[in-house]
């Protein structure tokens, strides 16, 4: 059937339409004035015959658009949108785009949201339902945005608007700064810390707002004037944004607080127990009007002066018992609070001694009732004896007396009276003297009688007779520390420093006075730690024989040469060794002088031969590292280096030597040690013979 047909049976269907009737005699649709002639189909077959809305452009088919509702010349039309909500219908001023769900009915999927007339992307979800996102830029600020939805021709068209607010956004406050200020203090800055902040952001001080500055979406500034800080309190703080949106924030708490009292000083700071009532001032910082005085944690009455004064007065009752006693200051909340405390003192009055009785007592005698006479004493005034206390007995006011003891009065001297009441106040009277006489000393022996050179400290045991707890012994003059056992006997400890060297040290006992004196010296001998020594040099150019006996001798690696020390000892070869720990002991420093005594045969050409080392230690050196660590030379006589001989070689030219007239010699200071040591060339050549005897002399330097 051609295109031509159908139209011509539609006509006839619809003949009573006056322009499908038109249409039905010119094989034509005409178009009504309001009519969009874009919805009309045109001809695409060869013929040149428009196409009826859904038929085949290549076939001429009108079945493919069969389900499509027929309007007017029966072409398919899309119905106009219908919008009915929004969601979001709002949202908070942004910088990022919104998706919003757009619901409604009649959408198709050309249907396209318009915001402010200008096409926004759009997603088709249902003929109910399109989801469409605001740019960024349409959020930026406070708007009210129209929103329709627009379908295309054929049909569609554009739906009622609705409204898209975009608004202030809700500001939250996290914290303000400063959180408080001190009554009284002046315009103070305040920062309010947050988000959503905006143009238009308020800062509400306890009900008023103040003039505020946007610093950032997170941070307002505002002053509070000063006379929103005159009154103390806490203050809610909010801020409000402005409509659309917006709103006030919860509150947050600031406090104008009464400052911290605190104080510097109490004038008068003290008062004598017993005082009657004691008017004071404080000085310091923060009192108010309402500012409380407390004495020792109870309130007393008190006067204010000014934010740095304020007087107060002390009741006698709280004057009658002595001690340091906090005053405090304190202001009522919010802030203010106790001060730290200041110190008043309730003390004893300064005691007074006129003279004392007895004011002598011999020594040795027995317990001894001495009476104070003064003024200001107290039940807690005590006796002193040479600045001890004593059991005192308060008599009065004016009186107390106290025992001087057998054992103070054991020997002379001289005991100083006082009278001291203690803190706080009171103080110690001037001292008053008390003579007790002493005997002289005696010494009659001593334990030891001697030390060695090089001691440590000494304890000694002196006896004799007249000794007092307050003897003293001296040594050299020198007093030196003393126990004191009984009349007889004395324990005291002689220093180091005085055995140093040997000699004599002079011990005495001293008592002092009133009597009293020095005893006669006893000396103590002070010389030389021998143990151990061989040869012990007491007086310079003495001479020492020794028989060398290498028979009875261990063997140790020989000398291999006369040299400059150290030496070299050889193991291949060993020798016995005899060795001599020589000290000198003459109190002087020597040259240490040592040489073999030799012989020598010219007919057979036999001649003694030995080796001479010096080791400045105070051991017999054994190991072979020890032995060839040797002081100065190590000598084989005039044919070895060096040529350091005997004076006794006897023809011997291996006859060793080391003196002080060959620059061989070692210089010993006093009760030092040094080792000779001499070692044959061989023990059994016939030879070279080992020397018979060793001299070891001290040379003065």
């Amino acid at each position: 059937m051609t295109s031509r047909v159908r139209l011509v049976s539609f006509c006839l269907l619809m003949s009573g339409l006056v322009p499908l009737a038109n249409a039905c005699a010119t094989g034509e649709r005409q178009l009504e004035d309001d009519d969009d002639a874009s919805v009309v189909p045109t001809s695409t077959a060869d013929t040149g015959i428009p196409l009826l809305p859904g038929d085949d452009a290549s076939t001429g088919d009108a079945t493919a658009k069969k389900d499509s509702a027929p309007v007017g010349d029966g072409a398919p039309v899309d119905p106009a949108p219908k919008l009915t909500a929004l969601t979001p219908a709002k949202s908070p001023v942004a910088t990022a785009p919104l998706t919003v769900k757009v619901t409604g009915t009649d959408f198709t999927a050309s249907s396209v949201v318009e915001v402010s007339g200008t096409a926004i992307a759009t997603t088709f979800t249902s003929a109910t339902e399109l989801q469409a996102t605001i740019p960024a830029a349409m959020l930026g600020a406070v708007a009210s945005l129209p929103v329709v939805v627009v379908t295309p021709a054929p049909g569609g068209g554009k739906s009622a608007a609705l409204t898209f607010s975009v608004e202030n956004p809700a500001a939250t406050t996290t914290s303000l700064s400063p959180l408080s200020a001190v009554v009284g203090s002046p315009a103070t800055l305040l920062t309010v810390t947050g988000t959503g902040f905006v143009t238009g952001s308020k800062i509400v001080f306890n009900g008023t707002d103040l003039a505020t500055t946007l610093k950032s979406p997170t941070s307002l500034e505002a002053t509070i004037p000063a006379a929103q800080l005159a009154t103390p309190g806490t203050f809610n703080v909010t801020v409000v944004n402005p409509a659309p949106g917006g709103g006030t924030t919860a509150p947050l708490s600031f406090t104008v607080s009464t400052p911290a009292v605190q104080l510097s000083s109490v004038t008068p700071a003290n008062a004598i127990v017993g005082a009657a009532a004691t008017n004071v001032q404080l000085v310091g910082t923060g009192f108010l009007a309402t500012t409380q005085v407390l004495f020792n944690g109870t309130l007393i009455t008190s006067t204010f002066v000014d934010a740095t004064r304020i007087n107060a007065t002390i009741p006698a009752g709280s004057l009658g018992a002595v001690g340091d006693f906090p005053i405090t200051a304190r202001n009522p909340p919010p802030g203010g609070g106790t001060s730290a405390p200041v110190s008043f003192r309730v003390q004893y009055g300064a005691p007074t001694l006129a003279s004392i009785a007895p004011a002598s007592v011999a020594a040795g005698s027995g317990p001894t009732v001495v009476t104070l006479t003064g003024s200001t004493f107290y039940p807690a005034t005590q006796v002193t004896f040479n600045g001890v206390a004593a059991t005192t007995t308060f008599v009065s006011s004016t009186q107390i007396t106290a025992t001087l003891t057998a054992a103070q009065l054991a020997s002379g001297g001289s005991i100083l009276v006082a009278a001291s009441t203690p803190a706080p106040g009171g103080g110690t009277t001037g001292s008053q003297t008390l003579t007790v006489q002493n005997p002289a000393p005696v010494i009659t022996n001593m334990t030891p009688a001697s030390v060695t050179a090089g001691s440590g400290n000494t304890t000694i045991t002196i006896t004799g007779s007249g000794f007092v707890a307050g003897s003293s012994a001296r040594a050299n003059g020198t007093a030196i520390s003393t126990s004191f056992v009984n009349g007889t006997t004395l324990n005291a400890v002689v220093p180091a420093a005085y055995f140093v060297n040997p000699g004599t040290v002079s011990i005495t006992v001293l008592n002092a006075a009133p009597g009293g004196g020095t005893s006669g010296a006893f000396n103590l001998a002070v010389g030389c730690n021998t143990t151990g020594v061989d040869v012990s040099i007491g007086a310079i150019n003495n001479e020492t024989l020794l028989a060398t006996n290498f028979a009875g001798a261990a063997a140790y690696s020989r000398i291999s040469v006369a040299t400059t020390c150290p030496a070299t000892v050889v193991s291949s070869n060993p020798q016995p060794v005899r060795s001599w720990i020589v000290q000198n002991t003459s109190g002087s420093p020597f040259v240490l002088s040592a040489w073999a005594v030799c012989s020598s045969d010219a007919a057979t050409g036999r001649q003694d031969d030995a080796f001479m080392t010096f080791y400045r230690r105070a051991t017999v050196p054994t190991t072979d590292a020890d032995r060839a660590a040797c002081t100065g030379f190590a000598s084989e006589g005039t044919s070895g280096a060096g040529a350091y001989a005997s004076p006794a070689s006897n023809g011997s030219n291996w006859c060793p030597g080391l003196t002080k007239a060959n620059n061989g010699g070692i210089t010993l200071a006093h009760c030092e040690r040094a080792v000779v040591q001499i070692q044959p060339w061989s023990n059994t050549s016939g030879t070279y013979t080992p020397p018979p005897q060793v001299r070891i002399k001290g040379d003065a330097p």
